[in-house]
């Protein structure tokens, strides 16, 4: 599943995720995750599973807590620091497969050239 929405508490409802570098052209310094709408900031992913936290002062583990939101088609959890334990932003993903899920539900893959074939090409 891919996050799609944060709730914005500056925008007060679910908004689409922006995401970008927090530095450009320096991906290894994180990524800056907000508010595609309004452009405010929510938290900084430093790499999967870990964030700055601005009240630990320090980068930390993240914990994903289930919520229950409205949407039965909608998974909702909220990003909580594994430090602090404050929740950080509550995050909204579709129920529908990623992209990359087609992959496994395709046929078998295409059998190999024999080994007394040459290969044309």
């Amino acid at each position: 599943m891919d996050a799609t929405h944060l709730h914005c508490p500056h925008c007060g409802t679910a908004r689409p995720i922006r995401f970008k570098p927090l530095l450009p052209g320096e991906s290894s310094l994180g990524t800056c995750i907000g508010c595609a709408h309004c452009g405010r900031h929510a938290f900084t992913l430093i790499r999967p599973a870990r964030f700055y936290c601005e009240i630990c002062d320090e980068v930390q583990p993240a914990v994903l807590e289930r919520i229950h939101g409205d949407c039965a088609e909608a998974l909702g959890v909220l990003l909580v620091c594994a430090g602090c334990f404050d929740g950080k932003a509550t995050i909204y993903a579709s129920a529908t497969p990623s992209r990359c899920a087609a992959a496994a539900a395709s046929g078998p893959p295409a059998p190999e050239p024999r080994a007394d074939r040459a290969r044309r090409g």
